[in-house]
């Protein structure tokens, strides 16, 4: 098989682990080990990879009956984000793309090693996933404001700290794009803040009146924190932003809605605005 259609593959097979996630029983672990087999065998992930998705898998499997486990799912899953680890050689989608008049050149990898890490926050952590029709249907209608407001206030602040400049534009990179950030940017990032950090946070404070705000506001907080390579103003911008992401997950107690007004917000910063920022 030709180098790059096992790259692809790969690719499609992670895609397809992700989307098992809402399938019913354990058909995530048939797809996740299909995806670290083909992963493997196109040098995608190499030597010491395994290692790290299995401490992280087992520590999030045993973390309700272990809680000290929050350190390694904590400080596996930041290593993970951040690309610290050996073993992951996530594939370059776009590079030197520069979508608006005046943005910064703009570069897209497919990320295993994150992505990986929020497979295993939901699949073996247990974050509770949407089951039915009418538990879509009210976890959008008490969310949905909620994601409205965020965008429009984010994308204010963006513009008046000159983020940004109101540019339209359309591209057919935006499918690419889309699917990159929305199965695997925003399901690794809110099942990490916001499955784990959160929720736990706000379990942990339950009988203090203040625990619920107080579980949003540390998610939001280590959220931006998480973006300090694009300065203090996208560190304030995304700490804005992860509020309004943890409240429709205190909302609307579900972490698609949260995956979706992670995804909202993006997509209509790409679509509307300079994207990534201006240079």
């Amino acid at each position: 098989m030709a180098a790059t259609t096992l790259t692809a593959v790969t690719c499609l097979s992670l895609l397809i682990a992700v989307v098992t996630l809402w399938l019913q029983g354990r058909a995530w672990i048939a797809a996740l080990a299909a995806t670290l087999l083909f992963g493997y065998w196109s040098h995608l992930l190499q030597g010491l990879a395994i290692v790290w998705i299995a401490l992280l898998g087992l520590s999030a499997w045993q973390y309700p009956r272990q809680r000290l486990l929050a350190i390694p799912i904590v400080a596996v899953t930041v290593l993970l984000g951040m690309h610290a680890l050996p073993g992951f050689n996530n594939p370059l989608l776009a590079q030197g793309l520069v979508l608006s008049p005046g943005a910064e050149p703009f570069t897209l990898y497919f990320n295993f090693d994150k992505t990986i890490a929020g497979i295993l926050l939901i699949g073996a952590g247990g974050i509770p996933l949407l089951k039915s029709q009418s538990e879509w249907r009210h976890a959008i209608r008490s969310a949905a404001p909620i994601i409205a407001l965020n965008i429009v206030v984010a994308m204010l602040l963006s513009l008046a700290f000159g983020y940004v400049k109101f540019q339209p534009k359309w591209t057919a990179f935006f499918w690419t794009w889309a699917t990159v950030n929305l199965l695997l940017t925003c399901l690794s990032e809110e099942a990490f803040f916001r499955g784990f950090i959160q929720r736990e946070l706000d379990a942990a404070l339950a009988k203090q009146p203040w625990g619920s705000t107080a579980a949003v506001a540390a998610s939001s907080i280590l959220f931006g924190c998480a973006h300090f390579a694009g300065g203090w103003s996208y560190v304030l911008l995304a700490t804005i932003a992860g509020a309004g992401y943890g409240l429709v997950y205190q909302r609307s107690r579900s972490i698609e809605l949260a995956m979706l007004a992670h995804f909202a917000l993006n997509a209509t910063h790409f679509l509307l605005f300079t994207y990534p920022r201006l240079a």
